[in-house]
């Protein structure tokens, strides 16, 4: 992995559990942090706009192919829209730079799969992914780890952090979610405090929707969408848990800080059950812990539901569909 890291340009494709939960990480880390100066591009399903915008970045600004790494992280190897971008992307690369990108190429993937034999006949270097995890169980193995490296991140307190999260409240937590669900509580709402964890509040969202398919989850920005969605949400059905999610580290006194406050109040005194997760910082380590303690909390739900948290027939239904069609 080692020559990879000295990549200034990182574009990373996949969707869905294969690339949210890195995507979610370095956001949270970069988005308001100037010292990272590598670019990393979350290629996800690129229309032709930004097919376009690819083409102008490799044109005008990468010298060379020391400075890129293309990485596509497929657990089937044959989702649509993953193969499609990949190639597209790849036909870019490879219109400046010819077969030598090649040597910049990573694919993590089943072995044997489509995506894997492509790779083989460019010799291409392939990673296996990590037994049966499902992608959105996966934020822990080499598929984001490695991303995070390549990346320049710290990926070992990332997993340090998931063997530190807060556990000791867990069993309790889910029942009050799952005792609120019974009685109507079925929107579960991420309320995200710092936009920086926007995309963590997304993961968080394909997390629960694709493993309970009962809960309906919501993100929401504050103190943004105080100001657009608060009457609805404290005025309207009485049917949202929420979980406020915020770093500590904020300046005292601040108008985000006051808002955070202010809605817990708020929420009380509408009577809508909700639950606060606190970060000391925004870290590798402290984004590891949540992640974790997000993962075991949908397990416990998973349990009270008597549903299967790893199974989603209807998504691979969707994607049969798809690649049918294609």
């Amino acid at each position: 992995m080692e020559k990879y890291k000295s990549s200034k340009y990182i574009f990373v494709v996949g969707i869905g559990g294969s690339d949210l939960a890195a995507k979610a990480v370095w956001n949270a880390m970069t988005l308001h942090n100037t010292e990272f100066k590598k670019k990393v591009f979350f290629l996800e399903s690129p229309d032709s706009r930004e097919y376009e915008e690819i083409r102008n970045i490799v044109r005008d600004r990468i010298e060379s192919t020391e400075e890129i790494t293309l990485i596509a992280v497929s657990k089937s190897g044959k989702t649509t829209e993953t193969l499609e971008v990949f190639n597209k992307t790849l036909n870019i690369l490879s219109s400046k730079f010819g077969n030598s990108i090649d040597e910049r190429i990573l694919v993590i993937s089943t072995p044997d799969s489509f995506l894997w034999k492509l790779a083989e006949e460019k010799n291409i270097e392939c990673l296996e992914w990590e037994g049966d995890i499902g992608g959105r169980f996966s934020a822990f193995t080499i598929a984001h780890t490695t991303v995070l490296s390549i990346a320049g991140l710290d990926s070992r307190a990332f997993l340090s952090g998931s063997k530190e999260a807060k556990r000791e409240d867990l069993e309790h937590l889910a029942k009050n979610i799952f005792e609120k669900y019974k009685s109507g509580f079925d929107i579960l709402d991420f309320f995200i405090f710092n936009d920086e964890l926007e995309d963590l509040g997304k993961w968080c969202r394909q997390l629960v929707a694709e493993s309970l398919s009962t809960f309906t989850p919501t993100v929401s920005i504050g103190p943004v969408d105080l100001h657009s969605m608060l009457e609805l949400y404290l005025g309207g059905p009485k049917n949202r848990f929420t979980i406020f999610i915020k770093s500590l580290k904020e300046i005292e006194g601040s108008v985000n800080n006051s808002a955070y406050e202010n809605v817990s109040t708020a929420y009380n005194e509408a009577g809508l059950p909700f639950m606060k997760y606190e970060m000391e910082k925004i870290s590798e380590k402290e984004l590891g812990s949540f992640m974790a303690f997000m993962m075991d909390m949908v397990i416990e739900l998973a349990k009270l539901l008597e549903v299967n948290p790893y199974d989603q027939p209807a998504v691979e239904e969707y994607k049969k569909h798809l690649a049918e069609n294609n």
